[in-house]
């Protein structure tokens, strides 16, 4: 299972969305028991995590990571980083990243 994600397409700087990544298969049977989330702009290395991932609805299920993606400068590139702890005796440890970038040159297409 590829453990680097990617978001193809850029987000405008003001978009906010929930990712959802399910690992089961990695998780093998175990369930997912923390999660820590942080960020980096892939370009200059500068740690982002309260810019561009809301900690407040960031979460997970047993076998579900949901980073919430928000703001961001545009023509930047960036890594989530998802640190996850199974409930396993002993339990693993493992990184997820998510890789996104975003772009204010969006046209809108308005109410659908």
């Amino acid at each position: 299972m590829n453990r680097i994600l990617t978001i193809e397409d850029p987000k405008p700087p003001g978009s906010e969305f929930l990712v959802e990544i399910d690992i089961t298969k990695w998780l093998d049977g175990e369930n997912i028991s923390d999660v820590s989330f942080s960020a980096k702009d892939m370009d200059t290395g500068k740690t982002v995590t309260s810019t561009v991932l809301n900690s407040n609805k960031n979460t997970f299920t047993n076998k579900i990571i949901k980073p919430f993606i928000q703001a961001g400068s545009s023509g930047a590139r960036y890594c989530v980083t998802m640190q996850v702890t199974t409930s396993g005796t002993p339990a693993a440890v493992e990184s997820w990243y998510l890789i996104f970038s975003i772009d204010d040159n969006i046209p809108e297409i308005g109410p659908i």
